[in-house]
């Protein structure tokens, strides 16, 4: 092998290690940066992971709460319902008895003014002339 290509190759290998050496030097502080955001990462991923399960537990709670206000108001509203059927009812039926009972004061009253009508016509008819 000429000499020359000996030089040449040796050159290269020498530039070839006085680029590699920085690029696996960066390569290792990126590898020691990453692992070192991957430590926090994971940290703050375990935080959040105990605040949303945290979440979840204030809201499963609520969830309860407002199921157990919600069936009290139903019966509640069911109630008030029944109330109001039996005085719509009560209404009905005071007020069919008020008809009834207008009814039978108006034919007592008619009644009696004819009856009346009649006794003075009556009379007059007796009075002389």
């Amino acid at each position: 092998m000429p000499i020359a290509l000996e030089i040449t190759l040796i050159l290269v290998l020498i530039a070839l290690a006085v680029g590699l050496v920085p690029l696996l030097i960066q390569l290792r502080r990126t590898a020691q940066g990453l692992d070192l955001f991957l430590l926090s990462t994971s940290k703050d991923l375990a935080q959040i992971a105990e605040d949303v399960h945290a979440s979840r537990l204030r809201m499963d709670h609520l969830a309860g709460s407002l199921t157990d206000s919600l069936g009290g108001f139903s019966t509640f509203a069911k109630s008030i319902g029944e109330v109001g059927a039996t005085v719509k009812e009560w209404h009905t039926h005071f007020r069919s008895t008020i008809e009834s009972a207008s009814r039978n004061i108006g034919g007592l009253i008619g009644g009696i003014s004819a009856a009346l009508a009649f006794l003075k016509s009556k009379s007059t008819a007796h009075e002389p002339e």
